[in-house]
């Protein structure tokens, strides 16, 4: 399933971010790693986002547990609630641009922090999810030894997994109980 142009790339930028916080131990636990992240992210800044820092750090490992409340709500009137607490916490603004051509709309504070810039993309990206095809497109994966989220994009709306390795793992060990009873 694709989704609109403006939140393909803010809505895996929200996932990857919640999916930093790993089970045995933080992807982005340092300055050096979080710019590292951001680099994969570069083609979404604009140019007055400010670089990170230690209080971008700080700010992004909290969103990243807000944006993890986002995935995890348990209806839709709540998952919004939480959206909207972001976007307005971090002066999600809508204002027109045109830098690949074609006027589009944004929703980014103007000359905002990192943390501020990535707060505000995220949200308006998962926003566009909920609005267009609902909380249930959200999930956390099911394995046993993994908490990583996803944006379901099956038609049926089928996906338990975060990826071919966990399903394959939960696959594996089901099998090997099965044939142990």
């Amino acid at each position: 399933m694709h989704f609109s142009h403006y939140s393909d790339e803010p809505v895996e930028l929200a996932v990857d971010l919640v999916n930093t916080d790993e089970m045995n131990g933080d992807e982005i636990g340092t300055l050096a790693e979080l710019e590292d992240f951001l680099a994969r992210y570069e083609s979404l800044q604009s140019a007055d986002v400010k670089a990170p820092t230690e209080a971008d750090l700080r700010e992004l490992h909290v969103l990243r547990d807000r944006l993890r409340e986002v995935f995890n709500a348990p209806d839709e009137a709540t998952a919004v609630a939480h959206l909207n607490a972001i976007l307005e916490k971090n002066d999600a603004t809508p204002r027109l641009s045109v830098h690949s051509g074609s006027p589009h709309l944004h929703f980014e504070p103007v000359g905002p922090s990192v943390a501020s810039w990535v707060g505000a993309i995220t949200a308006m990206g998962l926003a566009g999810i909920v609005v267009d095809h609902g909380v249930s497109r959200f999930g956390s994966c099911r394995a046993n030894n993994c908490r990583d989220v996803f944006v379901d994009t099956t038609r049926n709306r089928s996906r338990i997994h975060c990826c071919g390795a966990c399903s394959t793992r939960a696959a594996v060990a089901a099998y090997r109980k099965r044939q142990a009873e």
